[in-house]
Parts: structure tokens; C-alpha cells; sequence
């Protein structure tokens, strides 16, 4: 009985949480520390903020077209060649960083190798570990989605130490070398869950698998999509923006870099505090309630004025950010089953991608035309707002048929 094995504690599924949360941790903290480097490179290159940010939408563009592409190669042939792949791909990414000269090799460093990488790990190893459980599920895929968290937690304060004591190109061939050697236990050890029934249950009544194409055909999949998107335009437009936010206000550097890692230590424990409960009283009521927290964190972003403040918001986002992503993917397993899980949740970070390359761009854009960041803040009210409305229109695709 599955529901029996994923409560031992050797049961070889929480090891694939363990190196998805490696994973994770290493590429979003990757991801998350390019607000670090925004400044530095801003000054050196004397590039404006808009085209900076430029890279890290054409990041998330790229992201998005490959993830797909990597959820259909991970459901043929299994996620560890894939997760291989995708970790030789960051670090390189990384090493390249490091000899930057040009805007066009910041876009292809940055945004074609370093996407190419993350889009071979989200998507297939939180579909691996969503495949590995059953009554669990929830739990092990905040766990696993909580190394997004730690990763800010861990490489935006060390980022902005190494930027302040060796320079930034020393800073990312550092972080490269850090993540080929911790990538390696991630390729040793992920792999495939064995096969079981073609049932799953939705909040107690059974669905049959869905091919990508069925899902797309249902309401279930626009509407946590356009939940996804609009939450994630706020929560990456703040975390790309919010180190150049604080130093431009005379924050130093390395402060502003814990300010940044609290939001993501914060969310470890809403990422996996989130995925439990949405095991107890659903995936949608935590969704709804975490995108509501976030919209109240960058309300408050507005009145920030003293550090402590600061510090109060970063706590406050960081419980809502961290609340959602820790439970999105387990929508897809739950509403649409395990015979296409990474293709399709893969076709939903397309969504996503879509408001992660939107977000940094347009802060940046707006603060190269006003002058601050204010508007920015404004957007991410916006922004927030439209994801707890689509995230309130979530129906399992069962539930749809019986209306």
C-alpha cells in the first residue's frame, strides 16, 4: 500500500525530496541572486535597469519554451539525465557569467544558458517527487519546493558577500564551482517513481490520467495558469528589484541581501507548512489564502520607510510567496493524474515564465522612467490582486463535469 510506505522513513521517496530540495535550492538561489549582481553590473557596464532586467526576462522566455520540452523528455525517459543536464547547464551558466563584457553576452549567458538549466529542473523534479506520493503529496512537494526558499536564503546573502569582498566576477565563479559539486549527489540519486494505478483521488472522487491535450480543454488548468502568472509578475518583480530598491535608499549591500534571504528563509517554512495543510483542508484554500498574503506584504512595501520595516515586509511576502509555490504543483497530479504530470505542469510554467519575464522588466522599466520604484510597488498590488481572483475560479476538472 503506497499510503503505508510514505510514512516509513526509508522510504526512497523522501530521498527524492531531499535532492529535489538540493535542486531547487541551487538553481532558484542561482535565480534569486541575479538581483544581487543587478547593481554591480548596472554600474560597471553602465546599462540601464531595464535592459539588465532584460536578461532575466529573456531568462524566464526561454524558460518557458523549454520547459515543456524537458517535462515531455523527463516523462519518456526519467528525470535524471535531465537533472544532469540541467546542473552541467547552471554552472556553466555561471562560469560564463564571470567573463562578461557585452549586454549580448549577458543575454545569452544569463538567458540561454542559465534557462535551459533551471527549465530542466523545476518542472521534472517537482513532477518526480509529486509522482513518488499519494496521501503525501502535498507535504513532499513543499518540502521539495522549500530548497526555493533556502536558495534565497542562502546564495543572495553569500552573493552579496563575495560581490563586496572579491569583486562580482569572482562571485559567480564561485557560485558556478558550488553548484557542479553539489549537483552531483542530485544526478546520483534522483530517479523515476515505479508505476502504479491510473486513478488518482481529487479531494475524495477519482479522475483518470489526462493527455496534455485534455488538460488544456479545462477550465482547472487556465485558472491556476492565470493565478500562477499574475502572482508570479509580483513576487519576481520584488525579487529581482528589492537589493537595488534598498541600496538606492543607502541600505548596504550585504544588508540588503539578508533582507532578500529572509523573504526566501520565511518561505521554507510556508512552502512546507503550505504543503501540509493543503493534505488536510485542500490545495485551493492555501493557494487562495498565501496569494492574499502576498498582496498584504507588498501593500505594506509602500510604507516601508526604516530598516525594521523592511524586514517586517520581507517576513510577511515571503510567508505568502512561499505558501503557493509550495502547493502548485500539487494541483496537477491531483486534477489531471501521472500519465503526462512534468508535460503539463511543464505547459504551466509557461505561464508563469510569462510573469516572471514581466515583472523584472517592467520594474525596471518603470524605475528608468520615474526614477523610483514606486509604480513597480503598485504593479505588484495590481498583480497580486488578479492572482487571488483566479485563484478563487479553481475547479477540479471532476467537479466541472458534475456542474
Amino acid at each position: 500500500m503506497p499510503y503505508l510506505e510514505e510514512s516509513r522513513r526509508s522510504y526512497y521517496g523522501w530521498v527524492i525530496v531531499g535532492v529535489v530540495f538540493l535542486a531547487e535550492l541551487l538553481a532558484f538561489g542561482l535565480a534569486f541572486a541575479f538581483g544581487v549582481f543587478f547593481k554591480p553590473l548596472v554600474f560597471e557596464f553602465n546599462w540601464s535597469r531595464a535592459a539588465t532586467a532584460g536578461a532575466f526576462s529573456i531568462y524566464a522566455i526561454v524558460h518557458d519554451i523549454f520547459a515543456p520540452v524537458a517535462g515531455k523528455i523527463t516523462d519518456r525517459f526519467g528525470p535524471r539525465v535531465v537533472a544532469a543536464v540541467g546542473g552541467f547547464c547552471i554552472g556553466l551558466a555561471m562560469l560564463l557569467m564571470s567573463r562578461t563584457s557585452t549586454i549580448w553576452q549577458l543575454y545569452f549567458f544569463y538567458g540561454f544558458v542559465f534557462a535551459l538549466g533551471v527549465a530542466s529542473i523545476y518542472s521534472p523534479l517537482m513532477a518526480t517527487v509529486s509522482r513518488w506520493f499519494t496521501e503525501k503529496r502535498g507535504l513532499a512537494v513543499g518540502v521539495g519546493a522549500a530548497g526555493l526558499g533556502a536558495g534565497s536564503l542562502v546564495f543572495s546573502p553569500l552573493a552579496a558577500w563575495l560581490i563586496s569582498s572579491y569583486g562580482w566576477r569572482i562571485a559567480y565563479i564561485v557560485v558556478g564551482v558550488i553548484c557542479w559539486v553539489l549537483f552531483i549527489p542530485v544526478a546520483r540519486f534522483v530517479k523515476q517513481a515505479p508505476k502504479r494505478s491510473i486513478e488518482v483521488e481529487v479531494e475524495g472522487k477519482s479522475t483518470k490520467d489526462f493527455t496534455a491535450a485534455q488538460a488544456l480543454k479545462t477550465r482547472a488548468f487556465w485558472m491556476i495558469s492565470l493565478a500562477w502568472l499574475f502572482a508570479a509578475i509580483a513576487d519576481w518583480a520584488i525579487m529581482i528589484n528589492i537589493v537595488p530598491l534598498l541600496t538606492d535608499r543607502g541600505i548596504p549591500l550585504v544588508t540588503a541581501g539578508i533582507v532578500a534571504g529572509v523573504i526566501g528563509g520565511t518561505s521554507i517554512a510556508s512552502r512546507i507548512g503550505g504543503g501540509f495543510l493543503s493534505d488536510r483542508i485542500g490545495r485551493k484554500r492555501c493557494f487562495l489564502c498565501s496569494v492574499v498574503v502576498q498582496l498584504i506584504g507588498v501593500f505594506l512595501l509602500l510604507f516601508c520607510r526604516e530598516l525594521w520595516m523592511f524586514f517586517l515586509f520581507a517576513i510577511i511576502f515571503g510567508l505568502g510567496v512561499g505558501g503557493w509555490a509550495g502547493v502548485v504543483p500539487s494541483f496537477i497530479v491531483d486534477f489531471f493524474g501521472s500519465k503526462a504530470t512534468a508535460t503539463i505542469l511543464g505547459l504551466t510554467v509557461v505561464f508563469a515564465g510569462i510573469g516572471t519575464a514581466l515583472g523584472p522588466f517592467a520594474g525596471g522599466r518603470i524605475f528608468d522612467v520615474t526614477g523610483s520604484y514606486y509604480y513597480m510597488v503598485w504593479m505588484c498590488i495590481i498583480a497580486s490582486a488578479l492572482g487571488v481572483f483566479f485563484a478563487s475560479l479553481i475547479k477540479a476538472p471532476v467537479e466541472q463535469q458534475k456542474a
